[in-house]
């Protein structure tokens, strides 16, 4: 989707996926990052930021969302949509946790709905698909030429597809235009009642996220807060793991389950009675939101920091060029990007994911890569 708009600049939430991330610095993309604010969950765009980059960047090409985020939680597409193509520009959307939207009205609207001129969606993410099963759509009156799209696609996809991928991704959406609406559902349904059940439980809750921006949520994410155990979420994780249970993902005080059509209620009884299991005990008094990124700090495409790479300990890399897109997971996003300046509050965001457990990319060890040169 990027390679649509080569060159030119393109206004991105202040987190964007590791893909995204490396487009922008593969394709000489210029990126405006709206404002981080500290959040204890995934923020999502607000309007009002979406439009104040607008009128200050009249030059840009395209505005970038995600829809929705890690956590399920959705912005105003609709509002957003109607500001950007005001703008006369197109809407471009990472709604890779979007693909079972289109199939139930119980869950927010679908990306082709709110007016997004191209987006991409994972179907192996949420539907019955093998993993790869992504694709891009257009919408019907984009404006982004469709015969553009093919010729980028082709630039980026082998020459030589897999028909097994492509015969899962044509199965999914067929199970889904056959059974997709009694089937999501139905595991609504179960989550909803889930929920009752886990809240009933010590120590358990299923909190309701109150963020600004935030207009619906996708039920099929279910975030269930652990802080009242002891445990933290990742502590949490790995002793679920340890008995053949894998969730999606673990912060400091949350564990986040993803339900799809091909989870039965079987499936949450064995989690239920794992978590019921849950030993209290005595919690630690420390709290790091990976989610409350820092701030996006300067960048340069300047092909003179392309060589001469050095690693470097993290907490010695302030004020250097990063040479490699770095992040914490949860939420997937790159915190620092190729080409951009690593600040102190950079290096302190990582070296505290990492003091507590978080799963980490771009990051080797306690070292990152960096670029000789300053900017």
């Amino acid at each position: 989707m990027l390679s649509l708009f080569r060159g030119k600049k393109v206004i991105f939430p202040r987190g964007i996926h590791l893909s995204a991330a490396n487009a922008v610095f593969m394709l000489g993309i210029t990126p405006v990052y709206l404002g981080a604010a500290p959040c204890d969950y995934p923020a999502v765009v607000r309007i009002d930021d979406i439009k104040s980059a607008l009128r200050t960047h009249k030059d840009a090409a395209a505005v970038f969302i995600t829809y929705p985020n890690y956590f399920g939680l959705c912005c105003d597409i609709e509002a957003i949509s109607e500001a950007v193509h005001k703008a006369g520009i197109p809407l471009v959307v990472d709604a890779a946790h979007a693909a079972h939207f289109v199939y139930s009205s119980l869950l927010p609207l679908s990306p082709s709905h709110a007016g997004a001129d191209i987006w991409t969606e994972s179907a192996h993410k949420t539907l019955p698909a093998m993993n790869q099963c992504a694709c891009v759509c257009v919408g019907r009156n984009a404006l982004v030429d469709k015969f553009e799209v093919k010729r980028a696609l082709s630039v980026v996809q082998t020459t030589s597809p897999s028909y097994i991928l492509l015969g899962s991704l044509d199965y999914a959406h067929a199970y889904m235009r056959d059974k997709g609406e009694q089937e999501l559902y139905r595991i609504i349904s179960l989550g909803k009642r889930f929920e009752e059940m886990i809240g009933a439980l010590p120590g358990f809750d299923c909190p309701e996220i109150d963020q600004s921006g935030i207009t619906d949520r996708d039920y099929l994410k279910m975030v269930i807060d652990v802080s009242g155990t002891g445990h933290t979420g990742i502590a949490l994780r790995n002793m679920l793991a340890n008995q053949g249970i894998h969730i999606e993902a673990a912060d400091m005080k949350n564990i986040l389950l993803l339900l799809t059509v091909g989870d039965s209620a079987a499936h949450l009884e064995t989690l239920y009675e794992a978590l019921r299991r849950v030993e209290k005990v005595r919690g630690r008094n420390i709290y790091f939101s990976p989610y409350s990124m820092p701030g996006a700090t300067k960048y340069s495409q300047n092909s003179r920091f392309w060589g001469n790479i050095e690693k470097v300990r993290i907490e010695r890399s302030a004020g250097c060029v990063s040479a490699c897109t770095a992040g914490v997971y949860p939420p997937g996003e790159a915190v620092i990007q190729r080409g951009q300046v690593i600040s102190f509050e950079i290096t302190g965001y990582l070296l505290e994911a990492r003091r507590q457990g978080f799963d980490m990319f771009g990051v080797d060890d306690e070292s990152i890569y960096i670029y000789r040169e300053r900017l």
